[in-house]
């Protein structure tokens, strides 16, 4: 691509650069060691089959994370890398050679089939906190979950639920086979439950995801990894258990689980107290999930399967934490 044609893109986007987060913080990020992470993975991507050279790595992972950050299908995705200027300046891409949408389908299914996306959150968070955009060693994690609608349109069931509010029957099968219902808030959905960590400042550490209805107690432990000793970990009371408090203390971090009541044994006034007091702390996490809803329009998933949903929460995840740190970044207009 010639190189006048990108300065003058520069001059042109640098004008509002406000608008474009991650073009503001894409100067700080070291992106060779990202793409040395990819290309450990390579040999799993590159064709051997005698075809055409496969894309470069880093611009197809910049590629696939700016069509999580503006919500795009693959074949918006694909009109937009050779259409908008902030797409071109972000990628890169060699010339004008750009993946058409089945390409870039290939490459978002090869990075989730195993912890490749994990690794490159952690990654990406440990070079934020290197530049001071994010605390390195948190004081206090906080840990919750949300519900991802399964993908497509509503599903149109026929449920029995007894008086306790369980589901009992099912009548029409769901074409997401790893989507389970779950009943929230009054009304049924039909996914996946993201549980997810979070620092004080709502950056999203870690995250697990599950079918809808698999209980949070149960899947506490799984978050805790990379929490240093002697934080607070701070949950509400669906993870409240006498299990989850002492993995809490086994790995030395003080319990901040609210108490949870159960039938015969109410909650004392100090517990209350103290319920109240964690719920003030620990309103990040709900901020994350609000973020995450509205700016990435993620209520809903955009494909179908465990392993691809939780691709997308781990892509989401990352826009979330370089939003966060490209709105502490303040760029003059003449940089």
């Amino acid at each position: 691509m010639s190189s006048f044609f990108i300065q003058d893109a520069e001059a042109i986007i640098y004008k509002h650069i406000d608008s474009y987060p991650l073009l503001k913080i894409q100067d700080l990020l070291d992106w060779v060691s990202i793409e040395n992470l990819l290309s450990a993975k390579k040999t799993r991507y590159i064709r051997d089959n005698g075809g055409r050279p496969a894309y470069p790595l880093l611009p197809m992972f910049k590629a696939v994370l700016l069509g999580q950050w503006h919500s795009l299908s693959d074949p918006e995705l694909e009109r937009c890398l050779s259409t908008r200027l902030d797409f071109i300046l972000f990628c890169r891409f060699d010339g004008l050679n750009m993946p058409d949408h089945s390409t870039l389908c290939r490459f978002r299914n090869w990075l989730a089939q195993d912890n490749t996306l994990a690794m490159l959150l952690d990654e990406i968070n440990r070079q934020l906190a290197d530049k001071q955009l994010k605390v390195e060693k948190a004081e206090a994690a906080v840990i919750d979950a949300t519900i991802i609608q399964t993908a497509g349109g509503k599903q149109r069931k026929a449920i029995e639920v007894d008086e306790a509010g369980n589901i009992s029957a099912e009548t029409t099968p769901s074409k997401d086979k790893d989507a389970r219902w779950i009943k929230k808030g009054g009304k049924f959905h039909l996914g996946y439950k993201q549980h997810t960590r979070t620092d004080q400042d709502g950056y999203i550490e870690k995250i697990h995801i599950t079918p809808a209805n698999a209980h949070e107690v149960q899947h506490f432990e799984p978050l805790l990894d990379g929490i240093h000793e002697g934080a607070m970990v701070y949950a509400d009371k669906g993870y409240a258990s006498q299990d989850n408090r002492e993995h809490l203390s086994s790995r030395k971090l003080k319990d901040g689980i609210m108490e949870k009541a159960y039938r015969g044994r109410p909650l004392s006034e100090m517990q209350k107290i103290r319920n109240a007091c964690l719920a003030k702390i620990r309103y990040v996490v709900e901020q994350t999930f609000g973020t995450q809803h509205r700016r990435f329009c993620y209520s809903r998933a955009s494909y179908f399967g465990l392993q691809k949903v939780a691709a997308q929460s781990h892509l989401k995840a990352i826009c979330l934490n370089l939003l966060k740190a490209g709105n502490r970044i303040r760029v003059s207009v003449a940089a």
